[in-house]
């Protein structure tokens, strides 16, 4: 059975009734942040609403969610990555994802909140992950609040 692009229900914390996926990583994922006592709402960005202008083009990452880390709620973006994908220094991928952190970066030193974070996990990263902790911790970016 493939999954590609067939919408999924019966989620707990997705803010739609339905969400698809280009990958077994993607939805082994969202498993994850639907069961994550931290994640408070999480959406799959497709079609994408939230895009961050970057100089490979727009980023638009696979999942925008919120948590609610060491008492105050967080704003996340996650991007899981086809290893095929994150290819060599300078490809579009690493560009994009490299000008996704700092975007985080720059809007959590605007000293605005909620704050942001960002990271990208690699498929095969995300699929061994049984924690959104430990999929987070694999992350090969990212932009963390310290």
């Amino acid at each position: 059975m493939t999954l590609y692009r067939v919408p999924i229900g019966g989620w707990k914390k997705c803010v739609y009734s339905a969400a698809a996926f280009e990958s077994a990583p993607e939805y082994h994922a969202a498993k994850i942040l639907d069961k994550d006592a931290s994640v408070v709402w999480w959406l799959r960005n497709d079609p994408a609403q939230f895009r961050i202008p970057t100089p490979a083009g727009y980023f638009e990452p696979d999942f925008i969610y919120l948590a609610t880390m060491k008492g105050s709620n967080r704003m996340r973006i996650l991007e899981i990555k086809g290893e095929h994908l994150w290819n060599g220094p300078g490809s579009s991928a690493r560009v994009k994802a490299a000008g996704a952190a700092a975007w985080a970066k720059a809007v959590h030193e605007a000293k605005t909140e909620p704050y942001w974070e960002f990271h990208e996990v690699l498929g095969q990263d995300a699929e061994a992950s049984m924690t959104l902790g430990s999929m987070l911790d694999k992350a090969v970016i990212c932009f963390q609040v310290p």
